[in-house]
């Protein structure tokens, strides 16, 4: 006989309706984000999920954010976990790459809208 409890379910991706986040081809390298703003749903997971803020910090340390935009966010992240992981793995090494570039050099920013991702050359 099988069990009718429902923790026993098998989790499943939602296909909610989610008002507050969008994702455009070729805007924001197709990038989920808030609604209306350019802030995407993977530094929503970054504050919260990784570093610890709390969403009411969120929304007063980003006034033009709402507590829906940001529950949201993260029930769209928890949906796409991987997917916003993997996002946010690519702009920690970014930001890496920025951090060993030496000082005073001049870069070309080429975007690639086929990557969604800028290409950047040294002019030295």
């Amino acid at each position: 006989m099988r069990s009718h409890n429902p923790l026993m379910k098998r989790q499943v991706k939602s296909k909610a309706n989610r008002p507050y986040i969008e994702r455009r081809r070729g805007y924001r390298g197709g990038r989920a984000i808030i609604a209306g703003t350019n802030f995407p749903v993977s530094s929503i997971a970054t504050y919260i999920v990784r570093q610890g803020m709390l969403p009411e910090e969120l929304v007063r340390t980003f006034p033009h954010l709402t507590l829906a935009q940001v529950h949201d966010a993260l029930s769209y992240y928890y949906d796409h976990q991987a997917e916003i992981d993997d996002e946010m793995r690519k702009n920690l090494s970014e930001d890496a790459l920025t951090d060993s570039l030496p000082a005073k050099e001049v870069l070309r920013f080429k975007y690639d809208v086929s990557k969604g991702e800028f290409l950047v050359t040294s002019q030295g």
